[in-house]
């Protein structure tokens, strides 16, 4: 493997570092860039909320992280550490952003990618966000008029959670991908893939998995199904007896009958019995991999052979080494709230 050469940047300057860390867990949450560098310059202050950017390799087009800084300490006398979080970060954490819609000012009518363009651009976030290539969800949906002081994650999460998409066996969701196009983060929505019809962009052998660990997740029992003026109570007694009584709740307010219901919860019972297990793999290979991006495990043990989605990834890189780590599951395209 030919060597790399990571930078980081802070407002287009290069900055020495010790060390570092990509941090990114995924499916609306804002990634993070943990760095350290050389020296306790006093006035570290004045970095925060500077843009910082992180290639890793130099002679990467785009950067693996765009961000900005929200904290910086000295650490043990011989450095400073920054943290910084890409812009899906002004939509979450504590300060989520707002916006106040009335009836001079709103998104009625407007497909979810113009909804969300618009609610950036009203928060004065369109030079830290872009919405250039966002298109539209798939099934293109419109959401009732909306008034009041209104949370940008909150509208997002409604508009993922209605954008159902039934042209297939599967109910497939939709989810706002976060991507760099050189000049700015921008967002696009896009429909997640399924695993058993999606060809691998990398493939994992006994080569280059360093080490592999499984941890188990609940099972539901028994779904409680809530259509619209509708509702059904599903219970697998073959699942209830090997994984215990489990009760999960769920709502899809498309349902209008109690066997739409009954056939709805067998989808999430089997979405969820393929999601039983959560894997991290760590590996040298794979930097560059992304939220959503299916691998492919090559292995003699058939539980852990397939593909898998890639659902976070954790990066550590210091002057030309990278400690990769992935967050993998089985998970099909149904929405994360049918899951236990």
């Amino acid at each position: 493997m030919a060597a790399r050469t990571p930078k980081i940047f802070i407002d287009g300057k290069s900055v020495d570092f010790v060390s570092a860390k990509f941090d990114s867990k995924g499916f609306n949450t804002a990634s993070q860039l943990t760095f350290t560098t050389t020296g306790t310059d006093i006035s570290y202050r004045k970095y925060w909320n500077k843009e910082v950017t992180a290639f890793f390799n130099e002679g990467d087009s785009v950067p693996a992280f765009r961000g900005r800084i929200v904290n910086s300490d000295i650490v043990d006398n011989i450095g400073v550490r920054f943290i910084a979080v890409d812009g899906y970060g002004f939509l979450t954490g504590h300060d989520k952003a707002t916006v106040v819609l009335d009836d001079n000012n709103n998104v009625d009518g407007l497909s979810p990618g113009a909804i969300v363009s618009k609610l950036i651009s009203i928060a004065n976030l369109s030079d830290i966000i872009g919405t250039d290539y966002i298109g539209n969800t798939t099934p293109v949906i419109q959401l009732k008029p909306i008034r009041g002081t209104v949370v940008i994650l909150d509208v997002i999460k409604d508009i993922l959670k209605k954008s159902l998409n039934k042209t297939t066996n599967l109910v497939q969701e939709n989810y706002l991908a976060v991507f760099d196009d050189g000049n700015k983060t921008q967002l696009r929505f896009e429909l997640m893939a399924d695993l058993d019809n999606t060809n691998p962009v990398k493939v994992y052998s006994y080569d280059n998995i360093i080490t592999f660990n499984v941890a188990n997740r609940k099972i539901p029992s028994v779904i409680v199904v809530s259509g619209d003026k509708v509702s059904a109570r599903y219970r697998h007694q073959s699942v209830a007896s090997a994984y215990g009584e489990n009760v999960l709740n769920v709502t899809n307010k498309e349902l209008e009958s109690k066997a739409e219901c009954m056939d709805f919860a067998h989808k999430v019972l089997e979405a969820n019995l393929k999601n039983q297990y959560e894997y991290k793999l760590a590996t040298s290979d794979g930097i560059y991999l992304e939220e959503g991006d299916v691998v492919q495990i090559i292995s003699d043990d058939v539980d852990i052979s397939g593909n898998f989605r890639i659902v976070g990834k954790t990066v550590e890189f210091g002057s030309s080494e990278y400690k990769v780590k992935l967050t993998i599951n089985k998970r099909p395209p149904i929405l994360s709230q049918f899951l236990l």
